[in-house]
C-alpha cells in the first residue's frame, strides 16, 4: 500500500477534468506558498544572526511544512519529471491527516486567545516567544487552511488516508529524533560557565533556540494538559516515542472521523 501510494497509485487517479484542473490550481498555489515560506524564512535568517540561521532548516522539517511539499507534488501531475510529480492524492491526504491533530488544536488556541487572551492548549503559543520573528508569524497561516484545501483538492478522502498517515507520522518522528536536536545554543567558553549561567541562556533568544521538531524529544513545552503529559517522568527514548506515537495516532483518528469525513461530504 505504501509503495503504491507514493510510486504507482494509478487506481486512485481521477479522470474528471474539473477535478484535475482543480488539483493543478491548488498544486500551483501550494508551490508558490512553499517558495514564499521557505524563501522568506531562510533569507530572514541571514540577517537574524548565527543561531537563527542554523535553526531555520531544522524548523522547515516540521510535518506541517513537509505536508505542503508533499501536497504540491502529489496534486500537481506536471509534465516535467513525471515520476516525481505524478498525481498521488492519497499521499497528500495521508500527510495532511498525519498532522491534523496539530491543525485542529491551532483553531482551539487561536479562538481561545481571541476570547480570553490566553492559549488554552499551547501549540500556537510560540507565536508570542521572543525567538519568533515577525516573518514566522506571517508564514504560519497554512495551519488554518491545509485541511480544508487538501480535502477539497483530493475530491474524496477514504480510510486509506488515515492508514497511510500512520506510516507518515512514524517515519517523520523517527527521522526527526535521529537528525534534529532538542535545541541549539551559542555559549562561548561553556566549560568556564556554571550550570546556572548556562541554563540562563534558555530565556535568551540570541543564545538559545528551542527546536524539538515533530515533538521527537519531548512533549511541546507549552502544552499543559494532564492527559498529554508523556515526558514529565523523564522516560527512556523508546518509551517516550511509544507514548507519543500511540496518542498521536489515536487523536488523528478522532480528527479523521470528526473532521475529515464530515468535511469531505460537505465540500465534495
Amino acid at each position: 500500500m505504501v509503495h503504491d501510494a507514493f510510486f504507482h497509485d494509478k487506481l486512485n487517479y481521477s479522470h474528471q477534468v474539473d477535478l484535475l484542473e482543480r488539483q493543478d490550481r491548488i498544486s500551483f498555489f501550494t508551490l508558490v506558498y512553499v517558495f514564499i515560506l521557505f524563501g522568506a524564512r531562510y533569507l530572514s535568517s541571514l540577517l537574524a544572526g548565527r543561531l537563527r540561521h542554523h535553526a531555520v532548516l531544522y524548523e522547515l522539517t516540521w510535518m506541517c511544512n513537509s505536508t505542503l511539499v508533499i501536497g504540491f507534488i502529489s496534486f500537481g501531475g506536471l509534465g516535467v519529471m513525471r515520476w516525481i510529480c505524478a498525481r498521488r492524492p492519497l499521499a497528500a491526504t495521508a500527510s495532511c491527516v498525519g498532522v491534523s491533530i496539530d491543525q485542529v488544536l491551532w483553531y482551539l488556541d487561536l479562538i481561545g486567545r481571541a476570547i480570553s487572551g490566553k492559549f488554552p492548549v499551547g501549540v500556537a503559543k510560540y507565536l508570542t516567544w521572543k525567538q519568533t520573528l515577525w516573518i514566522d508569524r506571517l508564514t504560519c497561516t497554512h495551519h488554518l487552511w491545509t485541511i480544508p484545501l487538501f480535502v477539497y483538492s483530493a475530491g474524496d478522502v477514504t480510510l486509506n488516508s488515515y492508514v497511510l498517515s500512520g506510516y507518515v507520522v512514524v517515519v517523520q518522528v523517527l527521522l526527526s529524533r535521529w537528525l534534529t536536536p532538542h535545541h541549539i545554543r551559542i555559549v562561548e567558553h561553556s566549560n568556564l560557565l556554571s550550570i546556572s549561567e548556562q541554563n540562563s541562556d534558555i530565556s535568551d533568544p540570541a543564545k538559545f533556540r528551542y527546536l524539538n521538531v515533530n515533538l521527537s524529544h519531548e512533549l511541546w513545552r507549552d502544552i499543559s494538559f494532564s492527559f498529554l503529559q508523556i515526558s514529565k517522568d523523564t522516560p527512556s527514548c523508546l518509551l517516550y516515542l511509544c507514548r507519543l506515537l500511540s496518542r498521536w495516532l489515536v487523536l488523528n483518528f478522532a480528527v479523521f472521523l470528526g473532521v475529515f469525513l464530515p468535511l469531505n461530504k460537505l465540500i465534495n
